[in-house]
């Protein structure tokens, strides 16, 4: 056995039989000599196994991963990491003059030959995935993948990983350090989180995903009616509409307030099959909305955040899309 290391900028491995690591940020990880194991990290990671039989580990939601040197018959590509994936015949493999390029539901993997020369789907995965509990599986009805509905709460939040937090249950919470690739965890019922981050500093960005639950009934046919005012110039029943309002009314986010906003309040009222999934938007507490109007909806969510030794705490706010009433 050789060493076990994790890191970012470049991983160096031995002679021996290693298992090395990529992180949040981009990494190269060369093995060297053995039969080594190396692990893509979150962000982009580039891969050179080097001598013997070595395992390249794909890893879902990660960056463009890179592997430089595969030797057909002797390495393995291990992508079992990734969502739903059963067999080769649901990748996408393109080959190149000394390459393949293989795409699967938004992620993507360049395998370069260690011969110069190019690489079919056989090439790198021979017969099919080795291991009895993989098996092709039909999944054309299986339809979109989405985080959990749930109830939240309108306004300010604090978003605190040390913490739970109303308003987040089930949400997604997404962070993206500077130069790095996306870390993403689902907060429990109570909104605890852990993106499981590595000790240090890093700045970055923090996004969150949450779905409107139709059983909290906090939508109605009344927030119908009053997008309906507010797309023919109209206030509100209680006044002029702020701009949270206006980001609330723009149910399909499409930078503008208009009558069809107002059917997608009314399709997921009546529970129609066809209706959007709402959800909640959350914005940093300082941004500026000043220059919103009905004709222009231009807000980004997220915001930006600096994570210590896995510790993030920032206060952002939360709108739910559709509910004008509470926005």
């Amino acid at each position: 056995m050789g060493s076990v290391k994790t890191g970012f900028a470049t991983v160096t491995g031995t002679a021996s039989d290693d298992i090395l690591s990529g992180s949040i940020l981009d990494t190269t990880l060369i093995g060297g000599g053995g039969d080594d194991i190396l692990i893509a990290g979150a962000g982009a990671t580039t891969m050179s196994g080097g001598a013997g039989s070595d395992i390249f580990v794909m890893q879902s939601g990660s960056g463009v991963t890179t592997i430089s040197d595969f030797q057909p018959g002797m390495d393995r590509l291990d992508m079992f990491d990734y969502l739903l994936l059963r067999s080769p015949q649901q990748l996408t493999v393109t080959s190149t003059a000394n390459s393949a390029r293989i795409e699967y539901r938004g992620e993507v993997v360049e395998v370069h030959s260690a011969s110069g020369g190019p690489l079919s789907g056989t090439d790198i995965f021979g017969a099919g995935f080795e291991g009895p509990d993989h098996f092709p599986v039909d999944f054309g009805n299986f339809g979109g993948l989405t985080p959990d509905s749930s109830d939240g709460v309108a306004g300010q939040i604090t978003v605190d990983s040390e913490t739970s937090n109303p308003g987040l249950s089930d949400a997604e919470i997404r962070f993206t350090p500077d130069g790095g690739g996306t870390v993403t965890t689902t907060a429990d019922e109570q909104g605890n989180f852990d993106l499981d981050l590595p000790d240090g500093t890093y700045s970055g960005s923090l996004d969150v995903i949450k779905y409107y639950s139709t059983a909290s009934n906090e939508i109605d046919a009344l927030d119908s009616l009053q997008v309906l005012r507010i797309s023919v110039g109209l206030d509100p029943t209680w006044g002029p509409a702020t701009a949270e309002d206006l980001i609330a009314a723009d149910v399909n986010q499409d930078g503008n307030v208009n009558a069809l906003d107002a059917l997608e309040i009314l399709q997921v009222v009546v529970g129609q099959p066809s209706a959007p999934d709402l959800q909640w938007v959350f914005l940093d507490e300082d941004s500026d909305l000043s220059g919103i109007t009905k004709d222009n909806v231009d807000y980004e969510t997220g915001t930006n955040v600096t994570a210590v030794d896995g510790v993030i705490e920032v206060d952002m706010t939360s709108i739910l899309l559709g509910n004008l009433e509470a926005a």
